[in-house]
């Protein structure tokens, strides 16, 4: 068996992969005059607002290509930083079949900005939006803290929402109270780096995420290197400090044994942020499957070769996933 990549040589492939397709891309610099403003990115499909209570303004996008009756829902959750556009090699296939609705996370690309971000409110949105659109037999979709999310919607809602779909998942992992208090202290140090990085450090948190990052992603560092210029950027800044820190103050993993949903669980082996190297090391299999254990109904899957980012890493294996699983 081949050994695993160590991180060094992902960072060292990293750095290659920034001299091959960064400056050739032509991210550096910002072009006058270009419209930097989160509306103005181009989803591929129609984006649909509605107004929810408390003043949110919720982006989405709502699809299905197929020709008879949609065998169901899925609500799409993205992860932490990202926005409704990290679905885009999930939903041309998937909306083939199933109703798909990804939704920006209010602070997060198209939605609205201005608000106190929780986990709770999160969830609330969650429901808010099925209201909304008068959805029921939910099945919801999440990549990292989106699946950390969608676990706290499926704890309050189970009437609600049928299944879950946990791609890459934040929460699942235990901490102690003790570890909690050691991370909570160092928590606000990332954001300086992330709202002053370079496009040279976009790119290479983003391929943080990939084993191999593929250059289909490059329009995820285009967009963020764009948002640095938007309007609404420092409100974006403060989502994304506000989501990180809700993360460590809604843990999920004690209450796991709870979820009544049956529930789909998919790490990458390669992936460089779960579990917390810092914290206890570890294998993302580990975490996988003592979550699976814990939760009554549900099943693992690692896919190798792979990391944080799952259904944009490994897009035709997840699809597939999610079908199996859905039935």
């Amino acid at each position: 068996m081949a050994a695993q990549e160590t991180f060094a040589q992902q960072i060292d492939r990293s750095i290659a992969m920034l001299a091959s397709y960064i400056i050739p891309a032509g991210f550096l610099p910002v072009a006058s005059g270009t419209n930097c403003e989160f509306s103005a990115m181009d989803y591929g499909y129609p984006t649909h607002y509605v107004e929810l209570q408390g003043g949110v303004r919720l982006a989405y996008i709502d699809v299905y290509t197929g020709e008879s009756e949609p065998k169901g829902t899925i609500i799409f959750l993205h992860g932490l930083g990202s926005y409704l556009q990290s679905w885009k090699r999930n939903i041309p296939s998937l909306s083939k079949e199933y109703r798909c609705i990804a939704i920006d996370l209010p602070g997060y690309g198209k939605s609205s900005k201005q608000h106190e971000i929780t986990l709770d409110f999160y969830v609330v949105v969650v429901k808010k939006l099925a209201d909304a659109l008068e959805l029921t037999n939910v099945v919801l979709c999440g990549h990292s803290l989106g699946g950390q999310v969608a676990v706290l919607a499926g704890l309050r809602y189970p009437k609600l929402i049928t299944n879950l779909i946990l791609l890459s998942s934040a929460g699942l992992e235990y901490y102690t109270e003790l570890e909690r208090m050691i991370i909570k202290p160092f928590a606000h140090l990332p954001i300086p780096f992330f709202k002053y990085a370079s496009p040279a450090g976009i790119f290479l948190s983003y391929a943080a995420n990939f084993y191999s990052m593929p250059e289909e992603a490059l329009f995820m560092v285009r967009d963020r290197v764009l948002w640095a210029h938007a309007s609404g950027y420092d409100l974006y800044c403060r989502a994304v400090m506000q989501s990180f820190l809700a993360m460590g103050y809604s843990p999920v993993a004690p209450r796991l044994s709870a979820v009544k949903q049956p529930t789909l669980i998919i790490y990458g082996a390669n992936d460089n942020f779960i579990p917390n190297w810092f914290m206890h090391g570890g294998s993302v299999r580990s975490v996988a499957k003592e979550s699976a254990e814990k939760i009554p109904n549900a099943e693992y899957k690692i896919f190798d070769k792979c990391g944080h980012f799952v259904p944009f890493e490994k897009p035709k294996e997840t699809n597939e996933a999610i079908r199996a699983f859905l039935g």
